[in-house]
C-alpha cells in the first residue's frame, strides 16, 4: 500500500512540476534525476534516501517550487515510515504543516490541490497509527475521506481512490485493533464496495480487504460469513498462484472457523490445501503440524495429537538452529496445554518448565518475550495448584507478577487489555488460591497478607483495564511533547524487539539499547516532575495489609474482594485483626446476583422475594466476615458482579427485614491503594457548584428529570455556591467554572456503558451541534481538586465483561482529574426519592458528619419516613453509593455559618438585656 500511494504521489508530483517549470529545463533535469535516485533506496538505504531527498528540497527553495518540495518531503516521509523512524515523521509532517499554513493561495492552484493535503493526512494518519493513538489517527484519515468524498465525480482518479482506500482501511485497523468489531466491519465493507465500482481491476487489494474483514467477522464468531471472504480471498490466491504464506494462513483461518462449529471434515479439507501448497522446505511446515494436531484434537486423538505438535518443534528448533527463542517456548507451551486437556498434569508441567527455559538466559528480555513467560507462568501456576504444589505454585505467581509489573507500561489499546483479562487475571487466581489451601492448614497470619496482595494486584490491573477502556490520550498535568515523546520511544522500541525476534543484529541491537536508556530516563524525569501520572501508568506498587490498619480508624472494617472464575475470596481487615473467607462459586450464584440486581433495579419486583435473595447473599459473602467484630463504618472493595450490588440494600435478617445500612455506614473504594492516595487528597474549598440541564423530547433522547432543578437549589442551603440550571446548565461553564469549587452537583444523566466504558458520559444542557456530552477520556484533561463530586441520575447495567467497567472508568477519570470522593447511584433512581435523600445527605454532611455517615442517615430516615409504603423498596434509596475519602467536610456551610450568626446574636440580646437590667 506504501509503496504505491509513493509511485503514484512521484509520478503525480513531477508531472505536475514539469508542467509548471517547462522553461527550466536544467532545474527539472536535476530535480528528476534526484528524485529517481531517491527512489531507488526508499525502501532500501534510509541515509541514501534522505540526502537526496534534500537535495531536491534545496532546489525547490531556490527556485520557490512549493509543489515539488511538498512532493519530496512527503515521499521523504514515506521511508521514515518504512524504517519507523517517527521522529523524522514527525519533524516532516511539521515541516509541511508550515508549507501549507503560508502557503494556501500558491497551493489552491495546483491542478489537485486536495491531492497533496491528503496525502499530508495520510502521513499523519500513518505516524498516530504507529503510535497506538488512534482517535488522532482517525482524525487523519476521516479527512482524507471528508474531501475526497466531496469531488465531483470526474475529479476522481487513480490517485484520490487509492488514497481513499488507504484511509478506509486504516480507520478499520484502528477500530478491529479497539475491539470495535461492528466499525471495523462497516469500514471495511465499504471499502471494498469502493474498490469493486472503482477499481474492479485491482483484484489483489480487493481480496485483501476479503481476509480482513474475515477476521472480524471470525472475531465476533459469525463463522459461517467469515468463511465466504477467507474463501473469495483464497480461491483469488490458488488461481493467480498467490503467495504461499498468505495461502496458509487463510486456510489455517478456515480451518479453525470449522473446528470452531465442530465441523471436522471441512477442516480437514484445508488442511489438505494447507498441505498441497507448501513446498519441500517452505518455513511454515510448522504452521501446518500445529493446524492437523488442532483436527487431531477435536477428535480427542490425544497421541497424535501430541506427535505432531512434537514434529512442529522439531521444525521450530531446526528454524532457530536449537538457539533459545520465543517461538520454541510457544511450541512447548502447545504442547503443555494439550496435555494439561487431556489430564496430564505432570506432563504439562513438564514442558510448561522446557517453555520458561527458552526464557532463562536473557538478562534484558523484550515485550515480546514478556508476554510469552507470563502466559506459560500462568499455565504453569494453575497446573501446580492442580498437583497440590501451592509452594511452588505460589513462587510461580510471584515469578507472573513481576513479569506483569514489567509489561505494564507497554499497555495500550483493546488488544492488551483482553490479555490482562485473560492471563493476567487467572494469575491472580492462582495465588490465592495457594494461599488459602496452605492457610487452610496452618492459619498463618502472614499467609493473609499474601493474599491481600493478591487482590490488590488485581484491583491495580483493573484500574489499568479501565484506564485503557477511556481512550485518554490528553492528561492535565503533563505536557503533550512528553507524552508523545513517551509513546515514540515505547513505539520505537517495540519495532526494534520484533525485528529482533526475527534475526540477530548487532547494529540495531545497539540502537534498541540507547531508545532504552532514553526511554529510562524519560520515566525516571516523569516519576519525579509528574508524579499523578506516572502512577497512574507506572507505579507498581501496593499497598499492605499493614499499611491498611494504619489507614483505618477502630469502629472502620474493611471487606476486599476477589471474584475469580472459580471462587470469591474476602478478605478483612480491622485496625487490630485481619481474616479471609473461601466461597465456592457456581452458576447459580452468579444467576442469582444478576436477579438481585435486575429486582433491585425495578421498583415493582417482590420485596420479600429480593429481601430473601439478599439475606442468602448476605450469609454466604457478608456474615462470615462480620463474625466478631464490632465495626460501625464497613469499607467495599468490590469486584466483579459485586460491583453492582449497594451493599445497603442485604438483608441481615432471616425472620424480619433488617438492611445492613441500618447497623453500619457503607463506603466503597476501587482498591485500597488508590483509596490511601485519595486519603492524601484535600479540596481547594467547599463552595458547591451544581448542574441541572433540563432535557425534553425535541432536545434530547433523554428523559426528563423534573425534579433536578430543585435538587440542585437545595445543596446551596447547606454549603455557598452557586446553581447553573438549564441553557446555564452547559458543558463550556462546566469547563470553565468547575476548578474554582470544592464540590460539583450533577443532576443529570450519568451514563455508564460496562461494554464500551469509553462511551461512559455526562450529560450537560442540550444544544443543536450534540456537544454537550462530557466523555470519561475528557476528565483526564481536568484540574479539579474537589472534595466531593455527586452524580446523583446514574444509569447502568451488567455488561459482557461483568465488572463495572463503566463505573471504574468514570471514577478513575475523576479521581485523576483531583477529586477525592465520588457519590453516584447504580442506576437511574426515582427523581423524587433522589431529591429527598439528597437534601438529607447534604444536611448531614453540612453538620461535619464524614460522608459515609451522611450517607448512612440519610438512607436510613428515608426508610423510617416510607416504611408502611412502596418507597421503602430498596429501589428507591440503596443505589446511591459513596466511594472514595469519606472524611468529613471542613466547616464552611451557610447552615453552620447561620447557626453561629444565630448563637453570636443571642449571646449579644443577652449582653444588653444583661446590661439594661443592670441599670435599672
Amino acid at each position: 500500500m506504501k509503496k504505491r500511494i509513493l509511485l503514484l504521489f512521484s509520478f503525480l508530483a513531477i508531472n505536475n512540476a514539469i508542467s509548471q517549470n517547462k522553461n527550466d529545463s536544467i532545474y527539472m533535469d536535476k530535480v528528476y534525476s534526484l528524485f529517481l535516485k531517491a527512489n531507488q533506496f526508499i525502501y532500501t538505504n534510509e541515509d541514501s534516501t534522505y540526502y537526496y531527498y534534500d537535495q531536491v528540497n534545496k532546489l525547490a527553495k531556490e527556485h520557490k517550487d512549493i509543489e515539488f518540495l511538498i512532493g519530496s518531503i512527503s515521499s521523504s516521509n514515506k521511508s521514515a515510515g518504512h524504517f519507523y523512524n517517527l521522529r523524522k515523521m514527525k519533524s516532516n509532517i511539521d515541516t509541511l504543516d508550515s508549507i501549507i499554513r503560508f502557503n494556501k493561495n500558491e497551493i489552491n492552484k495546483f491542478d489537485s490541490p486536495s491531492y497533496y493535503i491528503n496525502t499530508i493526512h495520510l502521513d499523519k494518519g500513518t505516524y498516530y497509527y504507529l503510535l497506538n493513538d488512534y482517535e488522532k489517527s482517525r482524525e487523519a484519515f476521516l479527512s482524507i475521506i471528508t474531501s475526497t468524498e466531496a469531488l465531483n465525480e470526474e475529479e476522481w482518479n487513480v490517485y484520490n481512490i487509492d488514497l481513499l482506500t488507504s484511509a478506509y482501511s486504516f480507520i478499520a485497523k484502528t477500530y478491529f485493533n479497539d475491539g470495535k468489531y461492528d466499525l471495523a466491519k462497516e469500514y471495511y465493507t465499504k471499502n471494498i464496495h469502493i474498490l469493486e465500482t472503482k477499481k474492479a481491476d485491482d483484484l489483489y487489494k480487493i481480496n485483501r480487504n476479503y481476509s480482513l474483514l474475515a477476521e472480524v467477522l471470525k472475531s465476533q464468531e459469525q463463522y459461517t460469513l467469515s468463511n465466504a471472504y477467507f474463501k473469495k480471498s483464497l480461491e483469488h490466491n490458488l488461481l493467480n498462484n498467490g503467495n504461499a504464506s498468505s495461502i496458509i494462513t487463510e486456510a489455517n483461518h478456515l480451518l479453525e472457523n470449522y473446528l470452531s462449529t465442530s465441523q471436522i471434515d471441512s477442516a480437514s479439507y484445508y488442511l489438505k490445501i494447507m498441505k498441497e501448497n507448501l513446498a519441500e522446505n517452505h518455513p511454515r511446515w510448522s504452521v501446518f503440524h500445529e493446524a492437523k494436531a488442532k483436527i487431531l484434537e477435536a477428535e480427542n486423538n490425544y497421541l497424535e495429537a501430541e506427535k505432531e505438535l512434537r514434529i512442529a518443534l522439531q521444525l521450530v528448533k531446526q528454524k532457530w538452529q536449537d538457539q533459545a527463542h520465543n517461538d520454541i517456548a510457544e511450541a512447548y507451551n502447545k504442547i503443555g496445554l494439550l496435555h494439561s486437556k487431556f489430564n496430564s498434569p505432570e506432563k504439562a508441567l513438564e514442558n510448561y518448565n522446557l517453555a520458561l527455559e527458552q526464557f532463562s538466559t536473557n538478562a534484558n528480555p523484550s515485550t515480546i518475550n514478556q508476554t510469552a513467560v507470563l502466559k506459560i507462568l500462568k499455565n504453569k501456576a494453575e497446573i501446580l495448584n492442580e498437583l497440590s504444589n501451592p509452594s511452588e505454585s505460589l513462587e510461580t505467581v510471584q515469578e507472573a507478577i513481576q513479569t506483569l509489573d514489567l509489561l505494564k507500561p507497554s499497555f495500550k489499546n483493546n488488544t492488551d487489555k483482553l490479555f490482562l483479562m485473560e492471563e493476567a487475571f487467572p494469575v491472580f487466581e492462582s495465588g490465592l488460591q495457594a494461599t488459602y489451601n496452605v492457610y487452610q492448614n496452618t492459619k498463618q497470619d502472614s499467609l493473609i497478607d499474601n493474599a491481600f496482595f493478591y487482590s490488590e494486584k488485581s484491583k491495580s490491573a483493573l484500574l489499568l483495564e479501565a484506564l485503557l477502556s477511556t481512550k485518554a490520550t490528553a492528561f492535565a498535568n503533563i505536557p503533550k511533547e512528553i507524552i508523545e515523546q513517551e509513546q515514540v520511544l515505547k513505539s520505537q522500541i517495540n519495532h526494534i524487539e520484533k525485528q529482533l525476534n526475527h534475526s540477530e543484529n548487532k547494529k540495531i541491537e545497539d540502537v534498541l539499547f540507547q531508545l532504552k536508556k532514553e526511554y529510562r530516563n524519560l520515566i525516571t524525569a516523569i516519576e519525579t516532575n509528574y508524579k499523578s501520572y506516572y502512577d497512574l501508568k507506572y507505579n507498581a506498587q501496593v499497598i499492605s495489609v499493614s499499611q491498611v490498619q494504619a489507614l483505618l480508624k477502630p469502629e472502620d472494617l474493611m471487606l476486599s474482594y476477589f471474584y475469580g472464575n472459580n471462587a470469591i475470596y474476602t478478605i478483612s481487615i480491622t485496625k487490630n485483626t485481619k481474616d479471609m473467607q473461601y466461597y465456592k462459586l457456581d452458576a447459580d450464584l452468579e444467576n442469582e446476583i444478576i436477579t438481585i440486581y435486575e429486582m433491585l433495579n425495578n421498583p415493582k419486583s417482590d420485596l420479600e422475594t429480593l429481601n430473601s435473595k439478599t439475606y442468602t447473599l448476605y450469609k454466604k459473602l457478608v456474615a462470615p466476615s462480620l463474625a466478631n467484630r464490632n465495626a460501625e463504618n464497613l469499607i467495599i472493595v468490590a469486584d466483579g458482579l459485586l460491583n453492582y450490588i449497594p451493599f445497603s440494600s442485604i438483608n441481615t435478617n432471616s425472620e424480619r427485614t433488617k438492611y445492613l445500612v441500618e447497623d453500619y455506614a457503607i463506603s466503597y473504594a476501587n482498591s485500597a491503594t488508590l483509596l490511601k492516595q485519595l486519603t492524601e487528597k484535600e479540596g481547594i474549598n467547599n463552595e458547591a457548584l451544581a448542574f441541572a440541564p433540563s432535557f425534553n423530547a425535541s432536545s434530547s433522547t433523554l428523559l426528563a428529570l423534573p425534579n433536578n432543578i430543585e435538587e440542585a437549589t437545595s445543596v446551596l442551603h447547606y454549603f455557598k455556591g452557586k446553581t447553573l440550571t438549564s441553557n446555564q446548565a452547559t458543558l463550556e461553564n462546566f469547563n470553565t467554572e468547575s476548578s474554582k469549587y470544592g464540590i460539583l452537583h450533577f443532576a443529570t444523566h450519568a451514563i455508564l456503558d460496562d461494554e464500551t466504558p469509553e462511551y461512559s458520559y455526562l450529560a450537560f444542557q442540550p444544544n443543536a451541534t450534540n456537544t454537550n456530552l462530557l466523555y470519561v477520556s475528557d476528565l483526564y484533561n481536568l484540574n479539579l481538586n474537589t472534595n466531593l463530586v455527586t452524580l446523583s441520575a446514574c444509569e447502568s447495567g451488567i455488561g459482557n465483561l461483568k465488572r463495572g467497567e463503566g463505573f471504574m472508568s468514570l471514577a478513575r477519570g475523576f479521581y485523576f482529574s483531583g477529586a477525592s470522593s465520588i457519590s453516584s447511584t447504580l442506576w437511574k433512581i426515582n427523581d423524587a426519592s433522589a431529591l429527598h435523600i439528597m437534601d438529607a445527605f447534604y444536611k448531614n454532611l453540612s453538620k461535619q458528619e464524614t460522608k459515609d455517615i451522611a450517607l448512612q442517615k440519610a438512607q436510613v430516615a428515608f426508610l423510617n419516613t416510607n416504611k408502611q409504603n412502596a418507597l421503602v423498596h430498596p429501589y428507591y434509596w440503596s443505589g446511591f453509593v459513596i466511594s472514595g475519602n469519606t472524611a468529613a467536610l471542613a466547616s464552611s456551610s451557610n447552615l453552620i455559618w447561620y447557626l453561629l450568626g444565630t448563637v453570636v446574636f443571642i449571646l449579644i440580646g443577652g449582653i444588653l438585656r444583661k446590661r439594661r437590667n443592670s441599670r435599672i
